[in-house]
């Protein structure tokens, strides 16, 4: 974030009295390497926050569709790596245990934790909010009985049971800025795809006032002529940030009809190997072509902050 920016998450108060870093994961120059992880990540770490007598994480515990849950130690493990630590632990999304829900048993997720004790924490301050933002719970302390604390809490407020697979699946990440750019709307695609049958169809309405966000992933999908080229290839290749956002949109589109409802062009959309519509409407016209009257349709119009949850499929901590 540029520093003219800065006025648009911090108040002036805050701006006079204390001078404000924003990290660059690509600043090799400001990063500090700590050694590797057990799962062999190296560890960067923003060489500013390693020098802080007092180390602070600030940001709420929301569900994370291969992380398990945002929160605790993953605001600064993360959000102050270097780029080969973000890379690294990112590659562990394609174990098993990498999923929304899981944190205890998830690969990605306990990487992050090692991060986080070795770069050390000393305080977490999380909110647990609800639907409409509205803040419901403060937890503060250890960053990971934070974690421990909070996550039944999101469970209750965001976990919803699903009987069964939809046909169609109406979805948005929850507006602005959750639909700022498709790399943060794809969220809301994988959190579809969890309870939308094989064969189905899912509308993703995602503004995306700012493209795909991510030049790498937008450079390297539009070479691809399908989503199981992408899938292809991806496998082929070493693991890289940005290419992976292909890899999870073609994982969740390349046996599901996906249309996107957004502000790019229908031209733009079609290289992205998406399916452009108009307008709402206008998807569930093509969406319900020939489909029976017992069609099932649903309805997720929060996704990034929902955790759909097929009954026999009840993810464990």
């Amino acid at each position: 974030m540029p520093p003219e920016e800065y006025g648009m998450v911090l108040p002036e108060s805050i701006l006079i009295r204390c001078p404000v870093i924003c990290h660059d994961a690509d600043d090799e120059a400001n990063l500090v390497y700590l050694g590797k992880t057990e799962r062999q990540t190296p560890i960067y770490v923003n060489k500013h926050y390693l020098s802080a007598d007092l180390k602070l994480v600030v940001g709420n515990i929301e569900p994370h569709q291969f992380m398990g849950f945002s929160g605790g130690v993953k605001s600064a493990a993360i959000g102050l790596a270097g780029k080969a630590t973000i890379n690294h632990n990112h590659a562990l999304m394609l174990e098993d245990g990498s999923q929304m829900g899981h944190y205890a048993d998830n690969p990605a997720r306990q990487d992050v934790e090692e991060i986080g004790a070795l770069i050390g924490i000393d305080y977490a301050l999380n909110v647990v909010l609800n639907a409409q933002k509205h803040i419901v719970n403060v937890l503060a302390g250890d960053p990971v009985e934070v974690m421990w604390a909070g996550i039944p809490q999101v469970r209750q407020i965001f976990e919803v049971a699903v009987d069964k697979p939809f046909d169609i699946l109406i979805t948005s990440p929850g507006g602005h800025p959750k639909d700022i750019n498709l790399y943060q709307a794809q969220k809301a695609l994988a959190h579809a795809a969890r309870v939308t049958k094989s064969g189905g169809t899912i509308i993703l309405v995602a503004a995306c006032p700012e493209g795909t966000g991510s030049k790498t992933y937008e450079s390297w999908v539009t070479q691809m002529e399908s989503h199981q080229a992408v899938l292809e290839k991806f496998a082929q290749d070493e693991f890289r940030l940005g290419r992976h956002k292909a890899f999870q949109i073609s994982r969740d589109a390349v046996n599901r009809r996906v249309l996107l409802v957004s502000e790019m062009s229908p031209e733009f959309v079609r290289r992205l190997l998406l399916t452009p519509v108009a307008s709402l409407q206008d998807g569930l016209a093509q969406a319900l072509t020939d489909l029976p009257p017992t069609t099932r349709i649903g309805v997720m119009p929060a996704a990034n902050a929902t955790i759909p949850v097929l009954k026999m499929l009840s993810p464990n901590l």
